[in-house]
């Protein structure tokens, strides 16, 4: 192959590659709004929200990292709170994250690297997990790219690809403390490519040692520059960790002293490390085979061609060819240990866990599809119209078996029960209804918007909710403290009717069980009962059925205003008290305008005894 000729087809691959990622980027943000939040969602956005509000913010492990705290709090300032905005950072790292194919293109065949991009951008787990306001897609992105990277370290021999690298594994520890666990998977990996390597003495690049130890006895002008990147990359790591998980406002405090705010970050650093230690090394139980079969059943109802292709394509450049690519097995042995380890390590059968399993293997995915690919060329170079025909089968089945996945998972049933990629905690869309009307009545109500009702709900103030991780009972509402704060209403919550009874809210939350002793009783409204006694007072000769007629009890208006819905694994009912308190303003409105109208009339009315 000429050099104009692979020119040539490295433009295509960057072309198919840069195609890639606009699909990748349309698929993320197509409807991304259009998912009631999530239990987990709902509680970061709401103390996202509660950030912005007091400019307040600390480290709390049990929401992961800060990079969403202080990256969403921007992004509500510009474009404001929505279920599309909050999710868009990570729609858009998950948009980008087939261009990361492009740092391995020294490493995979051209078809490899478009495949591994087709992958990132459409795989449906990835892709769901994407429009999902939560770290995975997050910290596995950076760490992907951080990898590739350096990746590209090793193999243009540049050291300025190591601060992009730096900078993206940084990224990765500020948006989830698993970081640490992609750290120690590279290790592994690393360790297991080199056994490799030795048993098969074909040391390649470890005879390079030499070198290095040649470098530092004597070095060159190249030596020094490696050096003096080396010494700068931990520089680099400091100011980024630290200036995330600095604590606000005391940063802006510091930072007019470069010496505060480094011993600001210093200490901030040691605090995370502590409270990241004390709440999630140990201490947690696992049922690791009930978790490791969810996990299979991840893989086998959302990602089938994904795993079925990576176990194809570890296995062929592994044992077929002159010799296996470090880059392939390297990548085998990642996704392969973390489908397995991530199950032990994980407090609940999290599905959004095979997002870490899903990625690396994504690449021997991909060299699995490049032998598919190559087969169907060699086929139509031979006129083997079989072979073509059977590649050409198998390609399109992938693609048809991937797209109605993703378009059902994602887009069609993103919250049903039946979706596999569905966490517990994931409400139906059948609280829009009811959410679009608490937006509308908040602004126009005085006093207590929404009323929380039972032991379920009730917390002794709404104050504890402030800050994470707040309390259990006040947790159970998620997600519609986020809903409520967006819209500005004021919420309490209590343990007895006679709230209820006497000055009832808007709306009223509780347990679908709680609905009929806080229904409204059956009886007429103000206005009715005004009614009736002023058409008994105009004839004495209406007849008993008449008279009963006009003081039948209306049926309740409050009933029409009743949503039935799934929160958190439990039914919950949202009542809609509003039009049973119009009735009553409407009767009081009536009545101080009927009251002025008399007094104009006794202010004008002659006097008798004047004669006038």
């Amino acid at each position: 192959m000429t050099d104009s000729t692979h020119a040539l087809d490295r433009r295509h691959v960057l072309g198919g590659v840069l195609a890639v990622t606009a699909l990748a980027l349309l698929a993320r943000f197509a409807f991304l709004g259009a998912r009631i939040f999530h239990w987990d969602e709902g509680r970061v956005g709401y103390w996202v929200l509660r950030y912005a509000a007091t400019e307040a913010w600390n480290y709390r492990p049990i929401v992961h990292g800060p990079f969403l705290f202080h990256v969403n709090k921007y992004v509500f300032a510009l474009a404001g709170a929505s279920d599309f905005t909050a999710r868009a950072v990570v729609a858009l790292v998950g948009g980008l994250l087939p261009l990361s194919a492009w740092l391995f293109r020294e490493r995979l065949r051209d078809v490899e690297v478009v495949a591994l991009a087709a992958f990132l951008a459409l795989n449906p787990v990835l892709l769901y997990y994407s429009r999902f306001m939560r770290n995975d897609v997050l910290v596995g992105g950076f760490a992907l790219v951080a990898l590739g990277f350096a990746v590209r370290t090793l193999d243009t021999r540049e050291p300025w690809y190591l601060y992009p690298a730096t900078l993206s594994l940084a990224l990765a520890f500020t948006t989830k403390e698993n970081a640490f666990v992609y750290v120690g998977g590279w290790v592994g990996a690393l360790a297991l490519v080199v056994d490799h390597r030795v048993v098969a003495e074909e040391y390649g690049w470890l005879t390079e040692y030499d070198a290095v130890v040649d470098a530092v006895r004597d070095p060159s002008d190249e030596a020094r520059e490696w050096f003096a990147v080396l010494l700068t990359l931990p520089v680099l790591a400091f100011l980024v960790l630290g200036f995330f998980y600095a604590p606000r406002p005391d940063l802006w405090n510091a930072l007019p002293n470069p010496v505060a705010t480094l011993g600001l970050f210093a200490s901030a650093l040691v605090t995370a490390w502590t409270e990241f230690v004390a709440t999630w090394v140990g201490g947690h139980s696992s049922n690791y085979v009930s978790y490791f079969v969810d996990a299979l059943k991840v893989h086998y109802r959302a990602a089938l061609p994904l795993t079925v292709f990576a176990v194809v394509g570890f296995l062929y450049d592994r044992y077929t060819g002159e010799a296996p690519r470090d880059f392939v097995a390297f990548c085998s042995y990642l996704g392969f240990a973390s489908l397995a380890v991530y199950p032990a390590i994980t407090d609940i059968s999290g599905h959004w866990s095979v997002v870490h399993a899903v990625l690396p293997l994504t690449v021997p995915a991909a060299v699995g599809v490049g032998l598919v690919v190559e087969r169907g060329r060699a086929a139509l170079r031979s006129e083997d119209r079989v072979g073509v025909a059977l590649a050409a089968i198998v390609l399109l089945a992938v693609v048809a078996q991937v797209g109605v996945t993703a378009a059902q998972t994602s887009y069609v049933a993103p919250q049903d029960e039946d979706n596999v990629l569905v966490q517990y905690g994931q409400p139906g869309s059948d609280l829009r209804p009811a959410l679009r009307d608490v937006e509308t009545i908040a602004p126009a109500n005085e006093g207590v918007d929404v009323l929380y009702y039972g032991e379920h709900f009730y917390v002794a103030g709404e104050q504890v909710a402030q800050t994470p991780p707040g309390p259990q009972k006040w947790l159970w509402r998620m997600p519609l403290p986020w809903y409520f704060e967006r819209y500005g209403a004021t919420v309490d919550s209590t343990i007895s009717t006679t709230p209820v009874e006497e000055s009832p809210p808007p709306v009223v939350v509780a347990l679908a069980k709680h609905h009929d002793e806080l229904a409204p009783k059956q009886r007429a409204t103000p206005r009715a009962r005004t009614n009736s006694r002023r058409r008994t007072r105009r004839s004495s000769s209406t007849s008993t059925s008449r008279r009963s007629r006009t003081r039948r009890r209306p049926r309740s208006r409050a009933a029409t205003y009743t949503y039935v819905t799934i929160i958190s694994g439990v039914s919950v009912t949202i009542m809609h008290w509003w039009p049973y308190r119009r009735a009553h303003a409407r009767e009081r409105n009536r009545r101080t305008r009927r009251d002025a109208r008399r007094r104009r009339r006794r202010t004008t009315r002659p006097d008798a005894r004047g004669g006038g």
